[in-house]
């Protein structure tokens, strides 16, 4: 087969920091060509052309599309820009590796999945936390039977003091959300994930904005002021819901930027059954065996980054024709649960029903690679 060829869709913090990496250790083993970088900032899409030997610069993602002849593109843009970018890419006949969310509503995640089925390609959402070696370790055991029937699990993604004064994260028109959208995703996504992707039906919760507006709120050091930058902020800063399942099952989540908790940070979840429960940021399974309780830590697991994990599980799948590891009838799951959430708290908080039906296979396209 020969190398794929691909192009970058945004080159900001996430592209430099996390993806880039990847491709160019694909590219050392002659399984990529890492032909273009494209940012509306030229600026930052010559730096990091020229960090990684990089040989075509864009500031037009269409442009870049039309010319550069490309087989597979990675999307790092704001969220708002994802599936504008992605539909463009599957047009000029590409796969799509796209940063979480996906898309920051149900209804274009269901177009994006039309859109790649007639295009023929594949598509994957970034859900990294899937590829940490401890949380593949826990989905094997999850798989094994451990945790029985599951029937309640909390996730919950807070921060004291970390509301990202930067980028697009704080702006609703870019963002489509604050912490729910934007950590908020991964740890529901990883819950879901080791679940087995229950299908919801209905959600409740509150998506408010508590402290953000406070004068003289402060946020962690090296993250930004947006007050004093004039920067909107006018997504949620903290959130709660509650999901209920086809199955019985029902999960809380929690996410927030600013709330008044000790730890700085946490993202943790667990999972519970009729068999036994797993703590999953600790790594650890408890069990009734023999008349007592018994929990156990997993180790000597693998610790992959967990970023390029999923960028070369994704190559993987182009090459050797295996499933898509995050599928986007995965996320549209995520999606419609975040959706769910959102359209509650604009109702008082009262239950609504979701539905994360794809949508109907439509014409597939012969282009294949």
């Amino acid at each position: 087969m020969k190398p794929l060829r691909v192009g970058l869709i945004g080159t900001g913090a996430i592209m430099r920091d996390a993806h880039v990496g990847a491709w160019t250790a694909l590219r050392d083993e002659g399984r990529v060509d890492l032909v273009a970088a494209c940012d509306v900032r030229r600026p930052a899409a010559e730096a990091l052309a020229d960090e990684h030997g990089i040989p075509h610069v864009y500031d037009d993602a269409g442009r870049m599309l039309r010319r550069a002849g490309l087989d597979l593109v990675d999307i790092a843009t704001p969220n708002a820009a994802h599936a504008p970018a992605a539909m463009a890419a599957f047009r000029a006949g590409c796969h799509v590796y796209c940063e979480k969310p996906l898309a920051p509503a149900p209804r274009e995640v269901r177009r994006l999945i039309r859109a790649r089925d007639l295009a023929g390609k594949r598509l994957m959402t970034g859900q990294h936390l899937r590829f940490e070696g401890k949380h593949a370790a826990l989905k094997r055991f999850v798989d094994g039977g451990v945790l029985g029937e599951v029937y309640y699990a909390r996730a919950s993604a807070l921060r004291r003091r970390g509301a990202p004064g930067w980028g697009a994260f704080l702006t609703k028109r870019l963002s489509g959300g604050g912490p729910l959208i934007d950590i908020g995703v991964h740890i529901l996504d990883l819950t879901l994930w080791l679940m087995g992707f229950p299908k919801p039906v209905t959600v409740s919760g509150v998506a408010p904005r508590k402290l953000a507006d406070l004068k003289g709120i402060v946020n962690r050091p090296g993250w930004g002021e947006w007050k004093g930058a004039g920067q909107v902020f006018d997504v949620e800063d903290f959130a709660v819901g509650f999901v209920r399942f086809e199955t019985g099952a029902v999960l809380t989540l929690e996410a927030s930027f600013l709330l008044n908790v000790v730890e700085e940070e946490s993202i943790a979840a667990m999972i519970c059954g009729t068999g036994g429960g797993i703590d999953v940021s600790a790594g650890t399974i408890v069990t009734q065996e023999h008349g007592v309780m018994r929990v156990s830590r997993l180790e000597n697991y693998a610790t992959p980054k967990p970023h390029a994990a999923a960028i070369r599980a994704f190559v993987d799948a182009i090459e050797r024709g295996g499933p898509t590891p995050v599928p986007a009838e995965e996320t549209l799951v995520v999606m419609a649960i975040l959706d769910g959430i959102y359209r509650s708290h604009e109702r008082g908080g009262r239950e609504v029903r979701v539905s994360a039906e794809p949508p109907r296979p439509g014409r597939r396209s012969k282009r294949r690679r």
